[in-house]
């Protein structure tokens, strides 16, 4: 067997100093990166991941405080990201899809409305987003991840908001899922295990949350090997 690539699309939970497309603004470097304690790339979910694949990096295209939803870059729908997965060198045999947390975090409509059907809903843009993805990638097996919940280090017991922005968190899950069947590609159902990684902001994992959240890949990766 070849070398297996594999090319994220994420949001400020897959982005790491150093890594990543030029100029993309990213969460994890210095300060939040120290502060989190991850003290190199394979602290990440992402990397992780990898490594239990034995696959090497395309490309990290995650962008901090990117959307789903949304008409132009950097929203995740917008072709500068669904076409910005690959190398000169390298296309992606797996693409990972993590994104949802600032649609959430920002209350972006999960479904159109019939009264005003725009094709701006959250499911609207993951569909959009997802079928980009395959026509530009026809050969990968591209897997989106339903959104796993966070707690506050030394609060594991308190409960998730989930209304933070008035749309409940597990809406958006469900138009995960719901995109995923639609567009004929594999879901790694995260939020199914009904487990939570730690943070210290309620969103962003630190080391040991990452640890959770490349456990929970992995776990949902070896349930789709079995298919």
């Amino acid at each position: 067997m070849g070398q297996i690539y594999v090319s994220i699309l994420g949001d400020s939970i897959s982005t790491y100093q150093g890594y990543g497309l030029p100029e993309y603004a990213v969460y994890y470097q210095d300060y939040y990166r120290q502060v989190n304690e991850l003290t190199s790339v394979y602290d990440t979910w992402w990397a992780k991941v990898n490594q239990s694949l034995h696959a090497y990096i395309c490309v990290d295209n995650a962008y901090s405080g990117s959307k789903v939803t949304g008409t132009a870059f950097p929203c995740a729908c917008s072709p500068e990201r669904t076409g910005a997965l690959h190398t000169t060198d390298a296309r992606p045999d797996i693409i990972l899809i993590y994104m949802g947390f600032n649609d959430w975090g920002c209350g972006e409509p999960v479904w159109d409305e019939w009264w005003r059907k725009r094709n701006v809903s959250f499911y609207e843009c993951y569909r959009k987003m997802l079928r980009q993805v395959k026509a530009n990638y026809p050969q990968a097996k591209i897997i989106c991840g339903t959104l796993m919940k966070g707690y506050v280090r030394g609060s594991e017991g308190s409960a998730f908001p989930e209304r933070v922005a008035g749309t409940a968190f597990g809406d958006y899950n469900e138009a995960i899922r719901k995109a995923a069947r639609k567009e004929q590609v594999l879901l790694a159902d995260l939020a199914a295990l009904d487990c939570r990684y730690e943070t210290l902001d309620g969103t962003h994992p630190t080391a040991k949350g990452h640890v959770t959240l490349a456990d929970g890949w992995v776990r949902c990766l070896e349930k789709l090997r079995k298919i």
